[in-house]
């Protein structure tokens, strides 16, 4: 029996921070942030779908296919218009792995 017998090739999704923090941050401003996501598995890793909660932030990744060992950038922007305060905000990504949802969390201070 060989040593690879029973096992299975397997996508595995890492984002480089799962928290983004823009920090204090201005009222009515748009806002850019970037991660890596690196596919650390032994399958191609396939990105679904990318959702952002709320139509104040958006979020694109510039690949959807990851071979294993290689990376992808998710750029994400957070729109302020109209908040005040703490803000909150996910991103979800849907992807061919085990836990096939992950999750971004972007965080600011909205300032006047």
């Amino acid at each position: 029996m060989s040593a690879a017998c029973g096992r299975h090739k397997q996508s595995n999704l890492e984002i480089s921070t799962y928290t983004y923090d823009f920090g204090k941050i201005q009222k009515d401003t748009i806002y850019q942030g970037a991660v890596i996501i690196k596919n650390t598995g032994t399958d191609t890793l396939k990105i679904e779908k990318i959702l952002a909660d709320c139509g104040c932030t958006t979020a694109f990744s510039s690949k959807i296919v990851v071979l294993p060992g290689d990376t992808s950038l998710m750029k994400f922007s957070f729109n302020s218009h109209n908040k005040l305060g703490n803000q909150e905000n996910y991103i979800t990504i849907l992807a061919n792995t085990d836990t096939l949802v992950h999750l971004l969390q972007v965080i600011s201070v909205v300032t006047e």
